[in-house]
């Protein structure tokens, strides 16, 4: 009898304790779901951004913490360029431009090399004596320098810094690719004879300045985009402004 009353006292004590871890793994269920949505909330404000108009994507996962930040326009300018009026075969493609800067501009005057200067002088003088000869000679030391004597604004021979720049932003196609030439005639129409302001971020791999192009008012990259000659170059750039034009170009393409 004692026997059989201890294995029944034993059944109940287990019974107990099943019954009772039941009822607190269902006690945990929904604190644990809590305790996730809680953390889901959390975790997607640092990772999801609300509806932008980047390459078509409703919501875009944020790698980098504190998410996407768009870039003014206006941030990390080094300097700015004020060139001569551009000529045609200074522009290479529909990306990249030459240009030159007159050394009288504040500046460049400061550091135009002495012997740059005396070359300057000298050819002038050569050219005036039909002296074609000593001329190409001085013109050499000039242009290995990284200078040129151009025409200026009032149509004279200024001496002229050169600088090879790069469209921050944007890619065009190769010239020997499509629309390539279209690309390059669309620039050449553009900026052609014109002054342009250009500022400067940075310098590539190429030793190209990288820079923003204003003609007239005109943000070229954002017109070489609305034609739909170039790409946003999003590797290098991930300004919304430009995103936004290039993704509305591309919609607006794919429906003609």
């Amino acid at each position: 009898m004692y026997a059989s009353h201890t294995r029944r006292l034993l059944r109940r004590d287990r019974g107990a304790r099943a019954h009772g871890g039941a009822a607190r793994r269902r006690a945990s269920t929904p604190l644990l779901c809590l305790i996730g949505a809680i953390l889901l909330v959390a975790i997607s404000r640092h990772t999801l951004l609300p509806k932008m108009p980047f390459l078509g994507s409703f919501w875009r996962v944020s790698l980098a913490p504190g998410g996407y930040i768009p870039t003014p326009k206006s941030h990390g300018v080094k300097y700015e360029l004020h060139t001569l009026p551009v000529d045609a075969k200074a522009v290479a493609d529909g990306d990249t431009i030459t240009v030159y800067v007159d050394t009288a501009d504040p500046r460049e005057s400061g550091n135009v090399p002495c012997e740059v200067q005396e070359a300057a002088a000298e050819r002038t003088k050569a050219r005036a004596a039909k002296n074609y000869e000593k001329a190409d000679t001085l013109q050499k030391i000039i242009v290995d320098a990284g200078y040129r004597q151009v025409p200026g604004l009032t149509g004279e021979q200024v001496l002229a810094k050169k600088y090879r720049v790069r469209l921050r932003g944007i890619d065009a196609p190769e010239n020997s690719m499509p629309y390539g030439r279209e690309a390059k005639e669309e620039l050449v129409k553009l900026v052609q004879g014109r002054t342009l302001k250009i500022s400067i971020y940075d310098t590539d791999r190429y030793g190209r300045l990288v820079g923003d192009v204003d003609c007239n008012g005109v943000f070229v990259q954002e017109h070489m985009l609305k034609k739909g000659l170039t790409w946003h170059y999003t590797a290098y750039d991930q300004r919304p402004e430009l995103a936004e034009v290039s993704s509305v170009t591309t919609n607006s393409l794919s429906f003609t």
